[in-house]
């Protein structure tokens, strides 16, 4: 980008630009106030409707994703009609492409700069494009990255979990030479890939793609094996030369209330792990759903899919408020779920030990809580019966964390990643963070894998 004259109008050079506006660093108008005014530019656009301390991190795509992925670059490669380049580029940073490309949350749109003037680019799409392409010349992208691992180092890594953070654990260090067996207690590696998110969100050969990309470049893995149930920590630990715990929050959180033990009643991670790993099919009648979160829509919509009469989703703020993404949202209201806002459950009506309803209270929302979104307010009062034959509670997950000698349900850690207590031991993910989005635990993975290496490397 150059100025010409006294108008410091931008003059674009076509063979430069890569659609990021990071010129906007290099514009007078981070000196010159009067500048930023000039309507009919581009420049005069982003500047009226942004802070300019949000410029301070460009491109603003990467700064805003966990992973530090050159979306820009990538992006521009796609556009050059480039796609191994591309593929190759975002596999510098992202071990899991395919999945990302899929079910990512895409931080990188929110902070698109292209989005204030119109629509964010569709960087999601692009790096499905890009997956897409990997999967069809999946030998050529794999030699090409075997030439990119250190060589070997004669150490050995166990990572406990085969979920987003232990796999991208995995290819950290599987790349920076050291070998790496992963543990599981589900049958094939994705953990919560496989059994939280639903095959219409996630195509399990999307999965099984990138999961083959690890095995072929060394990762051992053993599955059907549980930390605790046979095998303790201190086993494993003699095992290797460091062990890692990405065992993620598997444990459903309960609602307090009475009736929650009747038949009928499901957690969340229950009622998906059983269905999108082969078990329960059968959801006939009225299903009721708590929650308003993505595991509560993957709930909602996975349970429509089995031939109930009706599914609604009960939350107890405004359909706005919902930290669900958008586009979720929308496209389980189109699938025919409903949502029921500003309701909470008091009671779980039983009969004959086998569940008939949920007694709601009707709620005013007052002041912002902690989070900044409005804290519900019972009216006292206001109680009615919402009929039900299942109900399914997603209001969040746990760890579960039986192996630990302590007594607690928290692991521990210093600000390396180690587990305080056990030596060569550090944890990843879920685990350590609660319950995030699947690339904010692959940037937890890929972190504490460079915190093993470092261990390992004296």
């Amino acid at each position: 980008m150059a100025v010409v004259g006294r108008t410091h109008r931008p003059v674009l050079e076509p063979e430069l630009c890569q659609s990021c506006r990071v010129c906007l660093r290099e514009c007078p108008a981070e000196t010159f106030e009067d500048f930023r005014h000039d309507p009919q530019t581009v420049r005069g656009y982003l500047y009226g409707r942004m802070d300019l301390e949000q410029l301070q991190e460009l491109p603003p795509c990467q700064a805003a994703c966990p992973l530090g992925q050159r979306v820009r670059d990538y992006v521009g490669l796609i556009r050059q009609g480039r796609p191994k380049e591309a593929i190759l580029l975002i596999r510098r940073d992202n071990p899991l492409p395919g999945v990302c490309g899929y079910v990512c949350s895409r931080p990188c749109e929110e902070a698109c700069l292209r989005g204030s003037w119109d629509e964010p680019v569709a960087i999601r799409e692009l790096k499905r494009f890009a997956a897409h392409y990997e999967m069809e010349h999946r030998s050529e992208i794999l030699q090409v990255l075997k030439g990119w691992k250190a060589p070997e180092r004669g150490k050995r890594v166990l990572v406990v979990g085969a979920g987003p953070s232990g796999l991208a654990c995995t290819y950290e260090l599987l790349m920076r030479g050291f070998g790496v067996t992963v543990l599981d207690a589900l049958k094939e590696p994705g953990g919560m890939l496989r059994a939280g998110i639903p095959p219409f969100r996630l195509p399990r050969e999307i999965i099984d793609h990138d999961v083959r990309m690890l095995l072929e470049l060394g990762m051992q893995f053993r599955g059907s094996l549980r930390v605790g149930d046979g095998v303790s920590l201190e086993e494993l630990r003699k095992e290797a030369d460091a062990l890692v715990l990405a065992v993620g929050t598997w444990r459903d959180l309960r609602l307090g209330i009475p009736g929650e033990g009747a038949e009928g009643y499901l957690g969340c991670l229950e009622f998906l792990g059983g269905v999108n790993l082969g078990g329960r099919r059968d959801l006939g009648g009225r299903v009721l759903v708590v929650g308003g979160g993505n595991a509560a829509l993957d709930a909602a919509r996975t349970a429509l899919r089995l031939g109930p009469k009706e599914v609604l989703i009960l939350y107890r703020r405004r359909l706005e408020d919902m930290p669900a993404q958008r586009e979720e949202v929308e496209a389980a209201l189109r699938e025919g779920v409903q949502i029921v806002p500003q309701v909470v459950p008091k009671g779980v009506v039983v009969e004959g030990g086998r569940v008939k309803g949920l007694e709601l209270l009707r709620v005013e929302l007052g002041e912002p809580d902690p989070t900044g979104r409005p804290k519900p307010v019972p009216v006292e009062g206001s109680e009615f019966v919402e009929p039900a034959d299942w109900v399914i509670c997603a209001i969040g997950q746990g760890p579960e964390l039986q192996f630990l000698s302590a007594e607690d349900d928290a692991i521990r850690c210093d600000d390396r990643g180690r587990v305080l207590g056990y030596e060569g031991v550090f944890a990843a993910g879920d685990v350590v963070t609660g319950p995030s989005t699947v690339v904010e635990a692959m940037a937890s993975g890929r972190a504490v894998a460079r915190r093993v290496a470092e261990f390992l490397e004296g």
